[in-house]
């Protein structure tokens, strides 16, 4: 049982550095490491520097879209206890996590689509099927090798992103206003759960594709609507009522169970080792 343990963790550390090696040769898929992530970490901090004049010009026009918004803000308890520009800020940047959760969404589907396209094309997946390890081993390995680096990369943009935020607006609010709990949980369970899905799907359909981009295209036409219905779901209620968060977290864990047994189940390594030759 230990023997096979060991097994198991060295296939896993052999497809993460693979990938990282893959990565830095893959001149598709390394920049949205470096792009979006910066986009990640300017946009709140953005947000935090402009929203006090942005606030002073709309309420002097009387502007209808923010004196909703500050109506709203105004109406959540949480938010009730802070001065107005405070709580209007604060609640903005906890939406903000939103380009958070879609860093591993865009960039995991790209990078999974030539997890075996690629090596399909590249003749380098023949030699890893025809080793012992069971599917199973196999598509984890592929799962968490395309996984981690992107999760490592929003982990990161995050840290950065609500760095920055607080060393802007400290002085003006007395106390950092990243992260909170929300934001918390949004970045830390809510977005690997949903690049993990994103990833699952994407492998399914490059275990059978022939074509990377066409992949990734039809990754996004399979899984945009079940993220629309999830936004319908729960859409608001993820920044305000913290159990509707919870509940998007274990939904995503439950999804992403159904789906890795799913591909374990359908994966057919004779029909790639044969058909690929």
């Amino acid at each position: 049982m230990r023997a096979r343990g060991r097994a198991s963790v060295s296939v896993l550390w052999l497809f993460l550095a693979r990938e990282v090696r893959d990565l830095r040769g893959n001149s598709r898929v390394w920049p949205l490491y470096l792009i979006l992530p910066l986009v990640a970490i300017a946009l709140p901090a953005v947000l935090a520097v402009a929203m006090p004049p942005m606030i002073a010009v709309g309420r002097a026009k009387g502007d209808p879209g923010l004196l909703l918004m500050m109506r709203t803000v105004q109406a959540v308890p949480e938010f009730a206890r802070y001065p107005l520009v405070e709580a209007m800020t604060r609640y903005l940047l906890r939406n903000s996590f939103a380009i958070l959760l879609l860093l591993p969404i865009a960039i995991s589907s790209t990078s999974a689509a030539f997890s075996i396209v690629g090596e399909k094309q590249q003749r380098t997946l023949e030699p890893i099927l025809a080793t012992p390890i069971s599917d199973r081993q196999f598509l984890l390995g592929k799962l968490l090798a395309a996984l981690v680096p992107t999760v490592a990369a929003t982990w990161i943009a995050a840290a950065v992103g609500a760095g920055l935020v607080d060393a802007l607006t400290w002085s003006r609010y007395g106390g950092p206003l990243l992260p909170d709990r929300f934001w918390l949980v949004g970045v830390v369970v809510l977005a690997p759960l949903l690049g993990a899905c994103v990833v699952l799907v994407t492998m399914r359909l490059s275990a059978r594709g022939t074509d990377p981009q066409a992949v990734v295209q039809t990754t996004a036409l399979a899984t945009i609507p079940g993220f629309l219905l999830l936004g319908a779901i729960f859409g608001r209620a993820l920044t305000i009522f913290f159990p509707a968060l919870g509940g998007a977290c274990l939904l995503m864990l439950a999804v992403d169970a159904i789906l890795f047994r799913g591909n374990v189940r359908t994966f057919r390594r004779e029909e790639i080792l044969t058909r690929w030759k």
